[in-house]
């Protein structure tokens, strides 16, 4: 169904407003960098003329604003069983909707730990949400041993934990250049943001200071980014961004109330067209002539558009769905829906489709992936269950008081040691095999379209992976949420590579990759940016430094 017209406005950030707003921000980083003893410095960049400036960098005591999340999680002590209980514990609880180093940066006592985790009681993705919300059952039940154990290793008077910090990338891991764009916030007056990131000294950005909203990201024939908006605001839903003169401009998707309908998962078909969720609709976007159509599906509200979308070859759209996943045909604008086999608590987070059109979604509650094929008229469960899962840890206590939650039984919850949490997946439609983005197993699950058969690589440390996407090398490519980070698997050699980002504190929620532009792009969560990938080869390294005739070097 074809949605009525004129549901979006144009909002677009004057060139002139950006740069002005760009010079207070870095009027800002300058003064915060004097206080904090950092050396900054200008330098006019002229062309086909060498430029340098000597920096001098002074020891500081504490260094721990800097550190990464992994570096974090590895200082956390783990000599006995229950300081690895109570370290899963914490990674599964208070790294949800944050990084470690967000908590972890700061200092309290047991007293100051409980109040802490009071609120987070009663904190939802989006922040506080008030006396009346019903707590979260699994901080409810781990909060007075948390609290301990949170002013044991990071109270006012704590032993220093015994930090290792990570080497300086090598090899491929070095041969990227890395570009960060701000955007403006959705909310107020639209500002950069004031902390995002970029100095390292302030620490972890915490994203509740009007700065979080930036999701799902996709790239055009242009090579324009197209980030959605997934926070309330009156300004946005998509933001389109070039990246050769960093201009940003705003679609507003308006509601029923007059505000900006946000938007959570976006996709890019073949044509070069977009898709996204919004308001229970899905859209399509032409960025050539930035005319946008919506579609409404004719089913009951719980099976309205949301969270992950992706396109079959054949132009069929899937999406998530509640209880289940829909499907779009473009050529007829008609909706179908596939339900769960399994009733849960009826979230679906991720959806993809594979190359025969068929879907793919995720139970993220329920540790479990779901398959439909069309053609069979056949629905399948694939569980995910590792057999290194972490629930050793677990006491008998835990372990009652998980089953009588739910566990992965019925609804339950994610936030527990040995859930696997599968969040976003991909398929490689040339081989036939899916990549699912297990999120709190910290690794990713390989599916075999024909068998459903399952097999798990574990990321090199224990992070949290959130989406997953194949390139046209059948490389896998997918963001570390909780390390400001990008990882890249090769399926042929099981090998690992770790792009780390120029900023802290990102939490980045999706990653996109441009088979022809050779880029990748992922959108900071939590400070409203994004930052783009490219990678360079030996022969163009080696025709940087002189080694080769630069044509010869292209080859």
């Amino acid at each position: 169904m074809l949605a009525t017209a004129g549901l979006y406005e144009l909002a677009d950030a004057a060139a002139a407003t950006i740069v002005e707003q760009i010079g207070a921000v870095v009027a800002g980083w300058k003064d915060r960098a004097r206080k904090l003893g950092i050396a900054r410095g200008d330098i006019e960049l002229m062309s086909g003329h060498s430029m340098g400036r000597d920096f001098v960098l002074n020891k500081i005591d504490d260094f721990t604003n800097q550190l990464s999340g992994q570096e974090w999680m590895d200082a956390l002590p783990e000599a006995t069983r229950e300081d690895r209980r109570m370290k899963e514990i914490f990674r599964v609880n208070c790294t949800e909707c944050h990084q470690p180093g967000l908590v972890l940066q700061n200092r309290f006592d047991e007293q100051g730990w409980t109040a802490i985790l009071d609120i987070m009681e009663k904190a939802s993705y989006h922040g506080f949400t008030g006396a009346a919300t019903p707590p979260r059952t699994t901080i409810a039940f781990h909060k007075k041993e948390l609290a301990q154990y949170l002013a044991r290793v990071r109270g006012p008077e704590s032993v220093a934990l015994k930090f290792k910090l990570m080497p300086r990338p090598t090899g491929d891991a070095a041969r990227v250049v890395i570009t960060e764009y701000d955007i403006p916030t959705s909310v107020g007056k639209q500002e950069l943001a004031a902390m995002n990131g970029s100095n390292w000294a302030e620490g972890i950005v915490s994203g509740m200071h009007g700065t979080g909203g930036i999701h799902d990201v996709q790239v055009d024939d242009d090579g324009n980014a197209w980030l959605t908006d997934s926070v309330v605001n009156d300004y946005r839903t998509v933001v389109k961004l070039d990246p050769r003169t960093g201009q940003v401009k705003g679609f507003k998707v308006t509601g029923p109330n007059g505000r900006a309908q946000t938007s959570h998962g976006i996709a890019r078909d073949n044509n070069g067209i977009m898709w996204f969720d919004t308001g229970g609709m899905l859209a399509r976007l032409d960025p050539r002539t930035e005319k946008f159509e919506f579609y409404r599906p004719t089913l009951s509200s719980p099976t309205t558009t949301s969270g992950q979308v992706d396109v079959a070859p054949n132009g069929r759209v899937w999406m998530s769905a509640r209880r289940g996943a829909l499907m779009f045909d473009p050529a007829t604008r008609a909706f179908r829906f596939f339900q769960d086999k399994t009733i849960g608590d009826g979230q679906t987070y991720g959806a993809a489709t594979d190359a025969q059109g068929n879907g793919w979604w995720t139970q993220f509650n329920m540790d479990n992936v779901v398959h439909h094929d069309v053609a069979a008229g056949q629905t399948y469960d694939i569980p995910m269950k590792p057999a290194d899962r972490m629930e050793v840890v677990l006491t008998p206590e835990d372990r009652d008081f998980y089953h009588n939650i739910g566990g992965d039984r019925f609804s339950g919850t994610f936030a527990r040691p040995g859930g696997q949490a599968p969040r976003r997946l991909s398929v490689d439609k040339a081989n036939n095999t899916v990549w699912v983005a297990n999120w709190w197993g910290a690794n990713l699950a390989k599916i075999d379209v024909k068998t459903r058969k399952v097999t798990y690589y574990r990321l090199p440390f224990n992070m949290t992976p959130y989406n997953t996407i194949v390139d046209k090398n059948h490389m896998v490519w997918t963001n570390l949420t909780t390390d400001d980070a990008v990882g890249k698997f090769d399926p042929k050699t099981e090998r690992w590579t770790i792009y780390k980002l120029p900023s802290i504190g990102a939490e980045l929620r999706h990653i996109a990759v441009h088979d022809k532009l050779g880029e990748v792009w992922v959108p900071y969560r939590e400070s409203d940016r994004a930052a783009r990938l490219q990678f360079r080869t030996e022969a163009q390294l080696a025709a940087l430094r002189g080694d080769l005739p630069a044509t010869r070097a292209a080859r």
